[in-house]
């Protein structure tokens, strides 16, 4: 009997939810399906095979020697030594800082050196040039009759030491230095009488 009564029960609840007598159907269904008909992989083109072939070692060149050695050549790899060669000789001096105000100086270190020299304007670096004019971030100097120019907190190099106004030179002549503001104190508030 109590095989009877769970069968009823079975019935009523399927009765008052069929929803779920139809999911249960479907995923009976899904299931039989599945086992007798496994999905399998769609087969290539015959078409898509015969259009690629292997390319040709013309075509899979990677690089052009041309470029290669424009590139090689190229200033920002800087100065490339080979075995025996020279290269260029270090900058004698390194620009640590300017102050334009109350007069113009800038601050030189020398390579294994410490200590950071104050130059004038008019005065001598370390290297024997003149210092001529500067401004907040870049100095002018003298040497060898050719004005140059050396921006502060960049290593210097062939390029950015080179005649200004010479092929290659990309730095503006300085402007004029100015001279600082006259200061005076300001007239006191005045007062008005009450």
């Amino acid at each position: 009997m109590p095989r009877k009564e769970a069968s009823v029960q079975l019935v009523e609840r399927l009765r008052a939810h069929p929803w779920l007598a139809v999911a249960c159907a479907g995923a009976l269904v899904g299931v039989v399906i599945g086992l007798f008909l496994p999905i399998r992989a769609a087969s290539p083109s015959k078409a898509d095979e015969a259009a690629w072939t292997l390319p040709t070692p013309a075509a899979i060149k990677r690089f052009d020697e041309a470029k290669y050695q424009a590139l090689r050549r190229a200033a920002f790899w800087g100065e490339i030594k080979q075995p025996g060669e020279r290269g260029q000789q270090a900058a004698g001096w390194s620009l640590s800082g300017i102050v334009t105000r109350p007069s113009i100086r800038a601050a030189v270190t020398s390579p294994g050196k410490r200590e950071t020299t104050w130059v004038r304007l008019g005065g001598a670096l370390p290297d024997g040039a003149t210092f001529v004019a500067a401004n907040r971030d870049t100095v002018w100097y003298e040497k060898d009759g050719c004005r140059r120019a050396r921006k502060l907190y960049l290593l210097a190099n062939a390029q950015s030491d080179a005649c200004i106004g010479a092929k290659g030179g990309s730095v503006a002549a300085p402007p004029a230095p100015t001279p600082p503001p006259a200061t005076s104190p300001a007239p006191p508030p005045a007062r008005s009488s009450h």
